[in-house]
């Protein structure tokens, strides 16, 4: 039996299951256990076995059984485990929800918060008293009415006591009481504190009126207010967060003048709606300051109960002028969001700058003292800090969010409630609480004015009176006398009123002194005084009105007197951070190689060179592996990746990783669709934006051609988006352009053996098709010829620049020249086009022409198959005829059959953005 008992109880009181298990358990064997009401059993000694044996001599078999057998099945209680965890489970739950972590929509306060005060209201640790020590208040609190943890009291203690917590602090602390980098406070003995005033008058200022209920405290030794009476929404001003069993709650604090004019409001107008509150209460105030960004979370969170508000922190930018950081800005932290560790934010920064995540600063320091936060984070020369913070914005907590969800406890249940109907349920609790003490104060008014007329009556007989009391024999048959029940035919005089027993008491109990004629005076103003109280008080308690006007005069009281200026600030900025805020738009270069390796590398890496130089190293190739697409573009551009089978596909420049010159590049599988990869890249096009006003030319290796419009490209999806169809087995797939233009500008083609159509763009031309349609054929082309270059000249710079404008032609073996566009004839499309250079044929295999493009900007970048760059002059380049064969433009290596495999025209740049976004660079081959 002993060793069923200690099974019995190591089921029940060592095996922890969940709950979803158990449940789940029991629904399989549904079996019964026994439950002992008794702790662990104790086996029995050997002196009391011994006696059990000699008195089982004496005793009979049968008897001994049933006795032994009844007094086990008196401990034991069948009980089913499902029914018995469940049960303790919801009780678990409700404890936690109503007891603990959810606050009360009255007075905004959790039970062991509200326990706290009113600890320290009854010790007397009020606002003008002297401080006490912390252990004082938390063994109050304990004994009498927290039977929990001591640190689970002192740290709420603490919460109340911490300025960058509370919006308008409940408890006085003195000592260490913890800071925003979360440094833990000090120990309860060394600390000490007292009643704020704020508490002190708007929390527990009609506590001693009979305003609220009062329950017994966990021993039945005393009592303890179920509610403080709070005469502000002490929820919303200070907020409130924990989480309790399967529901939470965050609210932010509020500026007190801000809910005092919403409440007011709300009483001059009932049907008030909730966009008519806002006017009033603009948003949380955070006791850090900070901004919030945008007012959508804001108005989610009070239409709805909960919401996402943003919080940034606020800064501004210094520049030294000084010493040895002269020259150097600085941003400048000076609030930080509302719960941030400021200390840990310092720490993550520096990792970020370690990590390389954050490239432009220089230095981080914490500067911050009794005065306020200051925290420097110094930007390298020439860099922008107004980029640096927007990347600290989205990489750091410099902003975060703040998940408000207004969750409270009304009518003793948890709900979640919008702004207006929290508001409503504060001012049915005021009116309460405004009756009730209305009431008490009308019952104390009676009982002294009941008084008062019987002193009254007294002062008017004065001497018979004293007569009476000095003839009788002790105080009882004085009273009696007084109160018109004496049957004593000793009395000679008579009275011609009686008293009621507390008036004959308070008439014994009198002093001498109150018979003078001053104290009678006073005694008749009181009465007057009184009358006037009594018929005031029985006139709020029959008019609503007057309630309400107490309650709006209360509020402007407690809004004048504990209102402070507001910290937050609320900027109509939208809260999102756009990518391209916070990456700096700069010119680069983007190569793609033939095993489909890209990357980004800075175009300041490269120095303008002469003509016929080697170059630099751009990229290091593998063996087999060669230059494919060569493009410039800035950071903030488009990039238009188009694949063999017609399909198009969309992404960031930015997101191409930026390498050094002599890195191999990062695969392009692991930034775009497989698809595109695997079916093979055909396209490459750098976008700065899409106009719906504006068509894309798309043209492929072996002459056809289509125009489409630019709004079609707009929104692009990872499966990308098909821009032609192709016949199959078509080798038209190869090489695809793409191009940007308007309507009446011209389009310049280019073929490998040396030859260039010009034509305008127009619907007699080309017509605009859909995104799938096959297109038109665009060039005639000779046997074994094919298409290798395509350009846009705008109409406007033809017309106005025709004699300045010129095309650059470059060769595959490193020759080229620049040919006037006036020298290029206008045809119509279809033809077979002009001779635009000659090439050199006597060289195995033949010279080709790479590019024939139109000059832009005063510098060309040119990149061979080997990945070598050459950045030069424009104007080194000599003008030439349509026959001419060129000069050397780039010295090439013959033993590694080294050839110019693409070249870019880089586009000129005007507050930030690419001038000619209508026809950026494009693709070659």
């Amino acid at each position: 039996m002993y060793r069923e008992q200690c099974l019995t109880w190591v089921c029940c009181r060592c095996i922890q299951l969940s709950y979803t298990k158990t449940l789940s358990l029991l629904t399989s064997r549904r079996s019964c256990i026994r439950h002992y009401t008794s702790k662990k059993p104790v086996p029995p000694s050997r002196r009391t076995l011994k006696r059990a044996q000699n008195g089982a001599k004496n005793t009979p078999v049968e008897a001994t059984t049933t006795s032994k057998h009844k007094q086990e099945d008196e401990r034991v209680i069948p009980t089913d485990l499902g029914e018995e965890v469940s049960k303790s489970y919801l009780e678990y739950a409700l404890s936690v929800i109503l007891g603990r972590a959810i606050p009360d929509a009255r007075d905004g306060l959790k039970p062991v918060h509200r326990r706290i005060l009113y600890g320290m209201y009854r010790l007397g640790l009020v606002s003008e008293s002297p401080f006490r020590k912390c252990a004082r208040v938390v063994g109050e609190v304990l004994g009498k009415y927290h039977p929990h943890g001591d640190s689970a009291v002192y740290d709420a203690l603490v919460r109340m006591a911490q300025n960058f917590v509370m919006r308008v602090c409940l408890v006085d602390g003195h000592g260490n009481f913890g800071s925003v980098d979360h440094d833990p406070p000090a120990a309860m003995r060394y600390t000490e504190c007292r009643l704020s005033s704020f508490a002190q008058v708007a929390l527990l200022g009609d506590l001693d009126k009979s305003t609220v209920t009062w329950v017994p405290n966990f021993d039945n030794s005393d009592s303890e207010p179920q509610v403080l009476p709070a005469k502000v929404p002490n929820l919303l001003l200070n907020g409130s967060s924990g989480i309790a069993v399967g529901m939470a709650t965050n609210i932010p604090p509020h500026h007190l003048g801000e809910l005092c004019s919403g409440l007011l409001a709300l009483i001059e107008n009932p049907n008030i709606t909730i966009e008519q509150l806002v006017e009033y209460i603009r948003g949380p105030d955070f006791p850090t300051g900070g901004i919030i960004m945008g007012m959508q979370g804001i108005e989610a969170f009070y239409k709805t109960g909960h919401g996402s508000i943003v919080v940034r922190a606020k800064t501004h930018i210094e520049k030294h002028k000084d010493g040895t950081r002269s020259n150097r800005q600085a941003i400048i932290v000076d609030e930080l969001p509302y719960g941030v560790n400021k200390a840990a934010m310092v720490s993550q920064l520096a990792e970020l700058v370690q990590s390389k995540k954050l490239e432009d600063i220089s230095d981080i320091r914490d500067e911050s003292d009794r005065e306020g936060t200051r925290v420097v984070i110094e930007v390298k020369r020439g860099v922008d800090p107004e980029l640096v913070l927007h990347q600290l914005y989205k990489n750091s907590t410099l902003q975060t969010s703040f998940a408000g969800n207004m969750l409270a406890l009304l009518d003793n249940r948890p709900r979640r409630m919008n702004l207006k109907e929290y508001l409503e349920a504060f001012l049915r609790f005021r009116v309460q609480i405004v009756r009730k003490r209305c009431e008490y104060e009308l019952s104390k008014a009676k009982e002294r004015k009941h008084l008062l007329d019987g002193f009254l009556l007294v002062l008017s007989s004065l001497d018979q009176v004293i007569a009476l009391i000095r003839s009788a024999s002790d105080s009882t048959i004085a009273k009696a006398v007084l109160m018109g029940k004496a049957d004593d035919n000793k009395m000679k005089h008579k009275l011609a009123f009686e008293l009621s027993e507390k008036q004959a008491d308070a008439i014994l109990s009198m002093q001498l002194r109150k018979l003078t004629q001053l104290e009678s005076r006073r005694v008749e103003m009181e009465a007057k005084q009184l009358s006037s109280d009594i018929e005031d008080l029985q006139n709020i308690l029959q008019k609503e009105e007057r309630v309400y006007s107490i309650i709006s005069e209360e509020l402007k009281t407690c809004a004048s007197r504990f209102s402070h200026p507001r910290k937050t600030t609320i900027s109509s900025e939208p809260a999102d951070i756009e990518e391209t805020k916070a990456i700096p738009n700069e010119k680069c270069l983007v190569v793609l190689t033939s095993k489909n390796f890209i990357k980004r590398i800075p175009f300041a890496d490269f120095e303008s060179q002469h003509r016929g130089t080697r170059g630099k190293i751009g990229m290091t190739l593998r063996e087999d592996e060669t230059v494919k697409y060569f493009i410039s573009c800035y950071g903030h551009d488009t990039l238009l990746f188009t694949c063999k089978q017609g399909r198009m596909y969309s992404i960031p420049a930015y997101r191409i990783p930026l390498e050094s010159r002599t890195s191999r590049g990062s695969a392009l599988a692991m930034l775009l669709n497989e698809d595109c990869v695997e079916n093979g890249v055909a396209g490459l096009l750098s976008v700065a934006s899409f106009s719906e006003d504006d068509y894309m030319i798309l043209v492929t290796k072996q002459g056809a051609i289509k125009r489409f419009s630019c709004s079609m490209l707009q929104h692009f999806q990872r499966v990308g988006k098909r821009v032609v169809s192709f016949p199959d087995n078509s080798s038209s797939t190869d090489f695809i352009w793409l191009k940007r233009c308007k309507l009446d500008d011209w389009i310049v083609l280019s073929t490998r053996q040396g030859r260039a159509l010009k034509f305008q763009v127009n619907e007699e031309n080309l017509s605009a098709t859909g995104r799938q349609s096959i297109g038109v054929r665009a060039i005639r082309l000779q046997s074994g010829d094919c298409l290798v270059d395509v350009d846009v000249i705008p109409s406007s710079t033809l017309q106005s620049e025709s004699s300045q404008l010129y095309f650059l032609a470059i060769s595959k073996y490193g020759k080229g020249k620049r040919v006037r566009a006036l020298d290029i004839p206008i045809r119509k499309r279809y033809q077979m086009g002009v001779v635009a250079m000659k090439l050199d044929k006597e060289k195995t295999p033949v010279d080709e022409l790479v590019c024939f493009r139109v000059c832009r900007s005063e510098e060309v970048v040119l990149c061979t198959n080997t990945g070598r760059i050459v950045r030069q002059s424009l104007k080194d380049i000599p003008v030439q005829g349509r026959f001419a064969k060129g000069v050397r433009i780039q010295r090439l290596e013959a033993a590694t059959k080294e050839e110019i495999a693409a070249l870019t025209i880089p586009a000129a740049k005007e507050e930030g953005k690419a001038v000619d976004d209508k026809a950026p660079s494009g693709t070659f081959f």
